[in-house]
């Protein structure tokens, strides 16, 4: 039986998709292991010590991010999302055999950095993948995220912190099988002019349909490759310092304009309210239901419900531009927040009546259903398809700095912000941080939906209007130019 391009890049996109599972898992698992501390003080734990084993992972994720752009530009794709899974394992080992804090901390540091080196992910799968299937496939990715946090969740309502990290180390290693056997990317291959070999891996993923990106995407890697070799003894004699390169680079509307859209996607990303109702769920739940009882069977059906709406999520990336999709669930996902602002502070002031606790689980059910369908999506997709091959290995660096910079301050100032003002005010300040991000991007973002990745940054460079070849004359003649 013929194995279709479209199975091809399934098994392609796999590697990618079960290393996000892991990430899901080590969310899901923080709800166990935070819990179960605070009740058995196995290891003791106070307000700053938790908040810095929550939050480390957003320093080193940056850690992680900053090697994999590098890996990613040096020596591939495939070889980051190999060390990510390595990385991965090695934490729940240490996880596994953990009776101290120091160990702990060293667990932690290691599956930040695996999330860091799996930061390329979505711009893995958007190489590998048709563009008619890139917004769907891109969309699995936080699908596969909440699948393994709802495993971890739900095992957690059977096991212990240690049981549960030892069972969750084998859901870890299909992911490494997979990076295995899966190929490099065609667009890594070719900004190193393996042109024979790039054609090879393309066909293999994409069949013969789609000669024209391939072919477009090496010629436009040529006009590059020539003008930089014109540019390249100047810029070294003249200016001798790599600082001033990246600054040049940033000057350019195709690296500037996507960093930007990016910086405030990784904002709606980690303050939409996943990541808090995750790492800190029993403050959240305390706050919403005045119990924390049913905690673990609210979070496996949240958990369900996030994944169906993940899954639908790929349906509507099929649907919906991706400038509608941001604008209808960001704009939801803020309206939420506020109303579960509203609903905490009418409880605390017994203002409700006795059946508030449905009022509260329906409200947090609609919340996780908006992430799961659009706010955390969303951010996958576009992420993974605005950035110009020539600097993406230094755009994404970029992004993952902000990823990091935001997910760290988020998680390490949740604590203080519930103590300060209450989990009702921090999701009101978090509505805020929505509304300006969503006003930003909305302003920047072109429609990317249906376009291959050459025609997006062609489009954000101001080519959208050109032909290939005009498109190709103008990058020459602005070369020229700047020589």
């Amino acid at each position: 039986m013929r194995v279709t391009p479209f199975v091809k890049q399934c098994f392609a996109v796999s590697s990618v998709v079960l290393n996000m599972m892991s990430y899901g898992l080590v969310a899901g698992f923080n709800a166990s292991l935070f819990s179960e501390l605070r009740r058995t003080r196995e290891i003791p734990l106070d307000i700053h010590s938790e908040s810095w084993l929550a939050s480390l992972i957003g320093l080193t994720l940056f850690g992680g991010s900053v090697i994999s752009s590098l890996v990613m530009e040096a020596i591939g794709r495939r070889p980051a999302i190999l060390a990510s899974s390595v990385f991965m394992i090695c934490g729940w080992i240490l996880l596994s055999l953990a009776s101290s804090f120091p160990v702990l901390l060293t667990a932690k540091i290691c599956h930040g950095i695996s999330f860091g080196l799996g930061t390329i992910g979505t711009i893995l799968i958007a190489e590998y993948s048709s563009p008619r299937h890139r917004g769907s496939f891109i969309a699995t990715s936080p699908t596969a995220i909440l699948f393994g946090i709802l495993i971890a969740h739900s095992l957690g309502m059977f096991y212990s912190w240690h049981g549960l990290s030892r069972i969750l180390l084998f859901f870890s290693l299909p992911g490494l099988i997979a990076a295995i056997f899966s190929p490099e990317s065609p667009s890594f291959l070719v900004t190193k002019g393996r042109y024979d070999e790039c054609r090879k891996v393309f066909r293999w993923l994409r069949g013969t349909d789609e000669n024209d990106e391939l072919e477009t995407m090496i010629k436009t890697h040529m006009v590059l490759k020539a003008n930089k070799q014109r540019q390249r003894i100047k810029v070294l004699t003249l200016i001798k310092n790599k600082a001033t390169c990246i600054v040049t680079a940033f000057k350019k509307r195709e690296v500037r304009i996507p960093i930007i859209i990016s910086m405030h996607l990784m904002a709606i990303n980690q303050f939409c309210g996943s990541t808090v109702n995750d790492m800190y769920a029993l403050d959240v739940h305390t706050a919403l239901y005045g119990t924390n009882v049913y905690m673990f069977k609210v979070m496996t059906s949240l958990d369900v419900l996030r994944l169906t709406a993940a899954l639908s999520a790929v349906y509507i990336t099929k649907k919906l531009g991706r400038r509608s999709m941001l604008l209808i669930f960001v704009s939801l996902n803020i309206f939420v927040n506020l109303c579960l602002a509203g609903h905490i502070f009418a409880r605390q002031r017994d203002l409700l009546p006795a059946s508030h606790m449905v009022i509260g689980v329906i409200l947090h059910h609609f919340q996780c259903f908006i992430m799961g369908t659009g706010s955390i999506p969303l951010i996958f997709v576009i992420a993974g398809e605005i950035f110009p091959l020539e600097y993406r290995g230094l755009c994404w660096m970029v992004s993952s700095i902000f990823s990091s910079t935001f997910m760290f301050v988020n998680i390490k100032s949740a604590p203080y912000l519930f103590s300060l003002f209450g989990v009702d005010g921090t999701l009101c300040f978090y509505a805020l941080i929505l509304a300006y991000s969503l006003v930003v991007t909305r302003i920047y973002l072109p429609e990317t939906k249906d376009k291959t990745l050459q025609e997006v940054e062609d489009e954000i460079r101001g080519f959208a209007l050109l032909s290939h070849e005009e498109a190709f004359e103008l990058k020459s003649d602005k070369a020229d130019g700047e020589d």
